[in-house]
């Protein structure tokens, strides 16, 4: 493999791969901005406990609608919360096998058990990496370095050796501080258009020089 070439393709989940359209659904359910909503799960420390595995799904059901308002049961908010992630962006799983190919594929997942599992029983999608790490289980969240250097050794690989992808700026910019190369995704639209854009996706050519 080319020097200039990564060997590891480092994938953050939502907005990456999968869609979640939570802020968008709470936005629309509650009447809030979506500005007002994020500020409100910043200031929940039940969110951030659940993502890196320091509560229970349970307590995070019983807390978590709350603070937005929301009159729901636990059951119903459960439902809610997981058909917020949705089915992979069209044609990201295929053009992953396609990857497979020629590099080792990981993702790197700010998430908590019930999307994981969800994800995993609905999905289709976490079985093309070699290495799935998600937040909850590894005890760390971006954009926290720990994250990263958890993955890292795991995988025995170099940070120069990683291209990372998230759609969260700092999240690009913390992994660019331990030397992985980081790109933007357009949550829109998913990584896919970005992973042609770098020739990754061209038939075995080398990606271009970035």
């Amino acid at each position: 493999m080319d020097l200039n070439q990564p060997k590891v393709l480092l994938f953050d989940l939502g907005g990456v791969i999968v869609p979640w359209v939570g802020i968008i659904e709470l936005s629309r359910l509650t009447g809030q901005s979506e500005a007002e909503i994020l500020a409100i799960a910043a200031d929940m420390p039940i969110f951030s406990a659940y993502e890196i595995g320091d509560c229970t799904t349970a307590e995070f059901l019983e807390h978590a609608p709350k603070p937005f308002g929301l009159d729901v049961s636990q059951k119903d908010f459960a439902a809610l919360w997981n058909k917020w992630v949705r089915p992979p962006y069209p044609g990201t799983r295929e053009a992953l096998l396609d990857l497979k190919v020629n590099y080792h594929l990981a993702c790197l997942s700010n998430t908590n058990q019930s999307h994981w599992d969800y994800v995993t029983a609905q999905h289709n999608i976490l079985d093309v990496f070699d290495h799935a790490y998600a937040s909850h289980l590894i005890k760390a969240a971006k954009p926290h370095p720990s994250a990263w250097e958890i993955v890292l050794e795991d995988m025995s690989v170099n940070s120069k050796d990683v291209w990372f992808f998230d759609d969260t700026q700092a999240n690009i910019q913390a992994a660019q501080k331990l030397g992985i190369k980081s790109f933007i995704v357009n949550r829109d639209i998913g990584v896919l258009p970005l992973l042609r854009e770098l020739g990754l996706l061209t038939n075995g050519e080398a990606p271009k020089d970035i």
